[in-house]
């Protein structure tokens, strides 16, 4: 059975990937930093899922998991760095009330250069299951001759220290944020970054300014209601802490944005991180909509009913509930204003800053799904095959069978990572990993496949869909069968197990 286990936040990627692994469920990310006295080191931050994890009973009765954890840096085949260590959770009185997740920081001094890290994680109390290893290319690049700055670290919380420890930086216990995304139970945006060597490259005692902004990821249009920015006087390390409020913040991707700036406003140094976020979307109200105005926006040029009703009818497969219900509720007049606005509180939710952009790319898409699975009297949006390609994207593994004795023309789709579309975003809660979908065309001649069956959540499914898949040859009486008698060139079961 296939599992999706551990996931890598690297800095700077658009993308969570979801990679291949035993049981071990964890998060991992790091962060770039330099020192006047030890130069550049690299800091891991990991997080362990309680309940990916075998929990034993120790000595004292409770109960207790731990993960063995290799780390080894190579440069040309060489280590350069390593380490090996067990990293033990909080104990537990009762795991049937749930298993803690626990975290870890490491730090590893390396010189400028290109590496490859190299992971090992296994489950310290289950060792039938094998270690998860995985390589990961870095990057540490801190030049003498101009200004650096550290990569921008992600924060759940800060506190003054008051004795330094592994979480200790300029005076502050800092508690990694080990993710880029904030669902919409988060409120607060905090970050902590360095700037190297402003007092050699600006001079001593010169000022700077450092500013700090969220950006649209897509557009880089910068928000302007989310920046800030500070002065300060030039020195080897200088620092900065600070947060955002983003309880308002819609939903989409972003950047935020890290300037130092000398006394000439030239930008001297800028780093990037990239955050995603989900907030919840207006709640879609008669009278919220009406008062949207569209004379400046895209949807001002779509002049014609026909046209509104077209386009609104091919948003379904992308459509929240309540976006349907709205739209079988309160268009079925003739109103273009009202439409439009629908139209444009529609694409505007999804992405703030692009909305056309956004519309133009799943147009796109909607042009292929009608082209590819259309037939006589439908839309291809409207197809079954259709709907899960807009809803889901196009599958990673597509399986056609036209031609297999008994059965009926099918197909099979697989995905590795499966985001529902309806949900707005791409959040790692609306991620699934390693589900089919399967497709028959019962009537042999049109190009209307329908779906019998699949393994996602909220879809069809059917454990007798081989039974309806070959019920031209085999119809069973009996509900409790499940299955059908092996077929002279039969390869359903074949296909749905390894796509290809």
């Amino acid at each position: 059975m296939k599992k999706y286990l551990i996931i890598f936040c690297l800095p700077f990627l658009l993308i969570t990937n979801s990679l291949l692994a035993a049981n071990v469920t964890a998060y991992l990310t790091y962060g770039i930093f330099s020192t006047p006295a030890k130069g550049p080191y690299l800091e891991t931050y990991l997080s362990v899922i309680g309940n990916s994890l075998r929990f034993v009973k120790t000595a004292n009765g409770k109960f207790q998991g731990a993960v063995d954890i290799s780390v080894a840096f190579k440069q040309n085949g060489e280590i350069k760095n390593a380490q090996k260590y067990s990293l033990n959770s909080p104990e537990t009185d009762d795991t049937l009330k749930g298993l803690p997740n626990f975290i870890d920081q490491q730090r590893y001094v390396l010189a400028n250069g290109t590496y490859e890290m190299e992971l090992s994680i296994a489950d310290k109390n289950n060792p039938s299951e094998k270690p998860f290893v995985t390589k990961v290319p870095i990057k540490i690049d801190f030049p003498e001759i101009i200004m650096g700055i550290s990569s921008i670290q992600l924060l759940e919380s800060y506190t003054k220290a008051i004795s330094p420890t592994a979480l200790t930086k300029s005076g502050y216990d800092l508690m990694p944020y080990i993710s880029n995304y904030y669902p919409e139970n988060s409120t607060r945006l905090k970050f902590y970054t360095e700037m190297y060597q402003a007092k050699k490259i600006l001079g001593e005692g010169e000022r700077l300014i450092v500013s700090y902004y969220l950006e649209a990821y897509e557009s880089k249009v910068r928000l302007s209601d989310y920046n800030g920015f500070n002065k300060q006087v030039a020195n080897d390390v200088n620092i900065l802490l600070s947060e955002f409020n983003i309880e308002n913040l819609p939903s989409g991707n972003y950047n935020l944005v890290v300037e130092v700036r000398d006394k000439e406003n030239k930008i001297q140094a800028q780093q990037k991180s990239f955050i995603q976020r989900t907030n919840k979307p207006a709640a879609l109200s008669f009278d919220d909509i009406k008062t949207i105005t569209v004379g400046n926006t895209f949807v001002n040029n779509y002049k014609s009913i026909d046209s509104m009703r077209y386009y609104i009818k091919a948003l379904r497969p992308i459509s929240s509930t309540s976006e349907i219900q709205y739209a079988e509720n309160q268009l079925k007049g003739k109103e273009l204003e009202l439409m439009q606005q629908f139209f444009y509180n529609f694409w505007k939710s999804r992405n703030a800053l692009s909305p056309e952009i956004a519309w133009l790319e799943y147009y796109k898409e909607v042009m292929k799904a009608n082209k590819e699975f259309g037939t006589y009297g439908l839309k291809g949006f409207d197809s079954d095959r259709g709907r899960v390609y807009l809803q889901y994207g196009p599958p990673d593994q597509r399986t056609k069978s036209t031609s297999e004795p008994s059965a009926y023309p099918y197909e099979i789709w697989e995905y590795y990572s499966l985001v529902d579309k309806t949900q707005i975003l791409n959040n790692p809660g609306n991620r699934q990993s390693n589900k089919n979908f399967v497709f028959y065309n019962p009537d042999l001649v049109t190009n209307k496949y329908t779906l019998i069956h699949s393994e996602a959540r909220g879809e069809i499914n059917n454990v007798r869909w081989r039974l309806l898949l070959h019920k031209r040859d085999n119809a069973s009486p009996d509900l409790d069968n499940e299955s059908v008698p092996k077929q002279f060139g039969g390869n359903v079961d074949d296909n749905f197990n390894n796509p290809r």
